[in-house]
């Protein structure tokens, strides 16, 4: 009869010191590693911007060819139709807007019209009727259009209507102003609590009133890509641009201009306008 002795192994596990240590320097790992695939997914984020924005640049095309080279109107009062649709009772007709013919997609979360950076739900909802319930039948765009400058005579400005609507061969510096850009509203007058909403104008750092220019306090390009706006540029080129040594109106929503003055990415001719909307230089 054989007789078999198996010497039990005895098995060392994990001290708690050795725990908290391991712990420990996965939590490093993590705060070193997190900021870099908070960067990674943000550079996703502005390349799909980016890419919105030169699709609705191929809309901006191809109404010239039916307009006479004139860029779209910001908002058509008489009709009550914004570029990017008509706001009814019951919603947004997105079908109504001047860019519909020529994109035909849908105002909806994910959307085109829709900044990944700055998705359904992060803002106020700027077309819904004051007292109504959030609801995705009134999201219009995170991005805003130029049409302070572009289209003068049709937006819901007041005082400059009497500036030229422009066209592609009478812009300014083409490779240097803006058409659409990320753009985001704060309505916070205090700096302690952003009230955002979305606003689909960009508006130059300073506005034309009966004496002159002055400065905006409320402007709407958002910085939300890294401290960066993606921006659709007259020659229909792409890119992401930073605030160019001004600074937040809006630090915590970060929201400012590019630069310091409307030119040369706003309004390029503004030292051109006259004193006031009544009397020449």
């Amino acid at each position: 009869m054989c007789c078999f002795y198996y010497k039990k192994r005895k098995t060392k596990g994990f001290t708690l010191t050795e725990l908290v240590i391991v712990i420990g320097i996965i939590g490093l790992l993590m705060s070193i590693l997190f900021p870099s695939f908070h960067r990674i997914r943000e550079q996703a984020r502005s390349a799909v911007c980016t890419g919105n924005l030169q699709q609705i640049g191929y809309a901006v095309l191809s109404y010239f060819g039916d307009y006479d080279g004139y860029f779209p109107p910001a908002y058509q009062s008489d009709s009550g139709t914004h570029w990017w649709g008509q706001k009814k009772s019951d919603g947004i007709d997105y079908r109504k807007g001047f860019a519909w013919p020529y994109l035909q997609t849908r105002l909806e979360e994910k959307g085109l019209y829709e900044c990944p950076s700055q998705p359904y739900g992060s803002y106020h909802l700027q077309a819904k009727p004051a007292g109504a319930p959030d609801d995705p039948k009134w999201i219009t765009s995170t991005y805003g259009y130029n049409g302070y400058y572009l289209s003068p005579p049709r937006t819901a400005w007041p005082n400059i209507d009497m500036r030229p609507w422009q066209k592609v061969t009478s812009v300014l510096h083409p490779a240097e102003v803006f058409v659409f850009a990320d753009t985001l509203l704060d309505r916070d007058t205090t700096g302690s609590s952003p009230n955002v909403e979305n606003n689909a104008l960009l508006d130059p750092p300073y506005l034309y009133t009966s004496s002159g220019w002055r400065k905006n306090d409320f402007p709407t390009t958002c910085f939300r890509h890294l401290e960066k706006t993606g921006v659709l540029f007259a020659d229909n080129h792409c890119r992401l641009m930073g605030l160019e040594d001004s600074k937040y109106t809006h630090p915590k929503s970060k929201i400012g201009s590019v630069g310091v003055t409307n030119a040369p990415h706003y309004v390029p001719d503004y030292k051109r306008w006259p004193v006031s909307p009544h009397g020449r230089r």
